[in-house]
């Protein structure tokens, strides 16, 4: 393999070397899909796609059930040169119809759209791309009250494929458990990352990776080695399953987690950069895990001040890394600047760099929030919730609830609509995961002594 082979030419080498191999499996209906398959399936995506003239800076969405379509779907747009965009097929209306039209997709592969594709003959090769051409767009919370789009160029599908590392070794191989959304940085990093290596993806149905049970007896029932999950999830599962080697754990703060029966891994992104900036293999349980050690990261990472001056081990500052593919921000120019700092990319985290060389992260530079690996702008929330219910202010904060990581929506005045038609409301336009999960009224806003209000004084809920 040269060092610089591109993802795509990788993956047609692959599907001719081992052609009988599986590269898909959809436990929820038992789908197996070779390498060969893959190749013959997307290309018929690529014909059709080529056929209506869609390539280079072309968006395409894909709103198909969970599942080996997808995938399929994704691969044959990136045969066709072209950038994608997914959501789940179940996706709110009114921010499907919001990012089909910030992201400008000339086409969305819906499943009828799928089953036409599945009826072209299949076309080989694939089209020549820059590394600096649009390859996705992933949409996150975002601060405006919008969803904020993330562009990502194909030089960005090269890199996750070396920087999936740790000591190195490769932490993402094997047969790969997807337990993640397909609409997520995670999703994007895992399938080029697998299928560059010729490893095996197996997508889990999301009924079955909320069930604590039913989970492990999914992973050993398909024989799958390795996965990626959110530390509070894997804290919830009964157990661990017994084919599993390795875990890669990411998505939030790893602390409070260790097992001898497997390698665990910290894994340290952003859909910025949708790669690993830094991997830790977690020798023990930590108050506040580390991230990366200083020193044997692939990515060029940093701490910097707030005025991009590098700053020595024992100092806090801004966690920032390089990531040379990350475009910017869909129609958003002026926060694609402010997330740049002297040539690195801010990640928003505050971090310091330990006497021994460890990572680790400190606090948020702003106020994003993560619920479950998800990552919520509670801005976007709070503008919903306000609309839901009729009131003049929302204060959104992440508290523990139940035992349970959760947003709860504070108020100060007699809301015009109940708790649960507000929330059926929301539920119109924001996904599950960021619908609050408890709601309080409170006296009075509370304000700090610049005069701004301080969230962090807002009351805790009583579990009941």
């Amino acid at each position: 393999m040269s060092k610089d082979q591109r993802f795509i030419e990788r993956l047609e080498q692959n599907c001719a070397s081992f052609p009988e191999k599986t590269a898909l499996i959809s436990t929820e209906d038992g789908k197996y899909v070779t390498y060969s398959e893959l190749y013959e399936r997307s290309g018929r995506v690529y014909r059709f796609l080529k056929h209506k003239g869609i390539g280079r800076e072309d968006v395409v969405m894909i709103t198909l059930p969970r599942g080996v379509d997808p995938i399929i779907a994704l691969i044959g747009i990136w045969r066709a040169g072209a950038a994608g965009v997914i959501l789940a097929s179940d996706c709110e209306p009114e921010r499907m119809a919001y990012i089909l039209q910030d992201a400008g997709c000339v086409l969305t592969i819906d499943p009828g759209l799928f089953a036409a594709a599945m009826d072209c003959p299949s076309l080989a090769g694939h089209e020549e791309t820059s590394p600096h051409d649009l390859a996705f767009l992933i949409y996150t919370s975002g601060t405006t009250g919008k969803p904020k789009g993330v562009m990502q160029e194909y030089g960005t599908l090269d890199m996750c494929v070396v920087m999936h590392f740790c000591g190195g070794r490769s932490v993402i191989d094997g047969r790969f458990a997807m337990l993640a959304p397909f609409s997520s940085a995670v999703f994007m990093l895992i399938v080029p990352t697998l299928l560059y290596g010729a490893w095996t993806l197996a997508v889990i149905p999301m009924s079955v990776i909320r069930d604590p049970d039913l989970l492990p007896e999914c992973i050993e029932q398909y024989q799958i080695t390795n996965m990626f999950i959110i530390p509070s999830m894997l804290k919830h599962l009964k157990r661990i399953p017994s084919t599993l080697t390795k875990i890669i754990a990411g998505g939030e703060e790893a602390n409070g987690i260790f097992s001898d029966q497997v390698e665990l891994f910290c894994g340290y992104g952003q859909s910025e950069s949708c790669f690993n900036i830094t991997t830790f293999l977690i020798d023990r349980e930590y108050d506040n895990t580390p991230v990366g050690r200083i020193g044997e990261q692939k990515a060029k990472i940093c701490i910097m001040s707030d005025e991009g001056e590098v700053l020595p081990p024992g100092e806090k500052g801004n966690l920032c890394y390089k990531a040379p593919y990350f475009r910017g921000y869909a129609g958003l120019p002026e926060l694609t600047e402010q997330v740049h700092l002297n040539g690195y990319i801010r990640s928003g985290d505050i971090a310091v760099i330990r006497p021994d060389g460890l990572i680790v992260i400190t606090g948020r530079a702003d106020e994003m929030i993560k619920i479950r690996g998800n990552r919520i702008e509670p801005a976007e929330v709070e503008a919903v919730m306000r609309s839901a219910l009729e009131v003049e202010w929302v204060g959104v904060r992440k508290v523990l609830y139940q035992g349970h990581p959760c947003l709860c929506a504070y108020y100060a005045e007699e809301p015009k609509r109940s708790i649960e038609e507000a929330k059926r409301i929301a539920g119109r336009m924001l996904p599950p995961y960021m619908i609050p999960s408890c709601f309080m009224k409170i006296d009075s806003i509370p304000v700090g002594a610049n005069g701004k209000i301080a969230k962090n004084k807002l009351p805790l809920p009583v579990s009941r």
